[in-house]
């Protein structure tokens, strides 16, 4: 059994009826509730994930269904509180005009070349 995993979040999904993307809310989910230790890489489109003070609201003819706020920023916070080291591509926030002051507190920025270490590093990788 893997003790160490990456998730690599790539693409967002935002043309979904779910608040938040699936495959992050699933990845913060496994941070805490699993004896595995989970780590996540944030490449290509996905390291807008990584900047604070986003909000989402979800209306559905114009009532709000979100219970609680699983805004992008909010469940990176949760990820990092519960142990998961999470960072973020410097040149595809580059490519994007994010700066390493955007992001949220706790999250670290690694070159193309370093996240390829990170890949030696884990047992498993899962890619979204």
């Amino acid at each position: 059994m893997a003790s160490k995993v990456l998730v690599i979040l790539e693409k967002p999904i935002y043309l979904s009826f779910e608040p938040v993307d699936p495959h992050v809310f699933a990845t913060a989910l496994g941070v805490s509730d699993t004896p595995v230790e989970v780590n996540v890489l944030l490449r290509d489109s996905a390291v807008t994930y990584g900047v604070k003070y986003q909000r989402v609201s979800a209306k559905i003819m114009g009532q709000d269904v979100m219970l609680h706020d699983s805004s992008p920023d909010k469940v990176m916070t949760f990820m990092i509180e519960h142990g998961a080291q999470v960072k973020a591509v410097s040149e595809d926030m580059a490519a994007r005009g994010i700066l390493k002051e955007d992001l949220i507190p706790g999250i670290d920025v690694v070159s193309e070349g370093e996240s390829i270490q990170l890949l030696e590093e884990h047992d498993n990788v899962l890619v979204w």
